[in-house]
């Protein structure tokens, strides 16, 4: 099956304002599929599961609080394949996600080259425009208590991925 761990987001005015100003082909990530992703997992069997279950238990700190700030692009902002939304401060996401990649990369699992933390709200499928892009650069999405990580099953279908809870672990 395939998964990932996530942190769930929920989905605000703000970001159904900032999906409504994109124009061209894109695929709009759902709103009940927002999440930030701490790592990719890819194919796994459920043995698998509980192994990693541990991990992120291993890694997991206190709950605490980010704000989703600004939009940005990936690669760049001349060529976009994907527009997010970015995550301040990242501190502690990044040091989670540095941590479950480490103990993963010890079970097999492949290594991060680098990890932006962001929320990504849409996949561009060809050339696009942002309508009012300067209001959105520095605007202030939604303020998240974080409580919990997910590891996340993922099953792709012709209308979008569906995704199901596999195990949830509280900060």
């Amino acid at each position: 099956m395939r998964c990932f761990i996530a942190i769930e987001i929920p989905f605000t005015r703000n970001m159904e304002e900032l999906q409504k100003s994109i124009e061209g082909r894109v695929k709009l990530v759902e709103k009940e599929n927002m999440h930030i992703t701490l790592k990719f997992l890819g194919e796994i069997n459920q043995d698998m599961v509980k192994k990693i279950k541990d991990i992120v238990e291993e890694c997991k700190t206190s709950p605490f609080s980010i704000s989703l700030h600004g939009v940005g692009f990936f690669p760049n902002e001349r060529y976009i394949r994907v527009i997010w939304i970015g995550i301040e401060p990242p501190d502690e996401i990044i040091a989670i996600s540095r941590c479950i990649d480490e103990k993963l990369s010890k079970l097999g699992f492949e290594k991060e080259r680098s990890y932006v933390p962001h929320l990504t709200v849409a996949r561009a499928k060809g050339p696009i425009k942002i309508k009012n892009l300067e209001k959105f650069r520095n605007m202030e999405f939604a303020k998240v208590d974080v409580a919990e990580i997910k590891i996340k099953k993922s099953t792709l279908t012709q209308r979008g991925p569906i995704y199901e809870d596999l195990e949830v672990i509280q900060l």
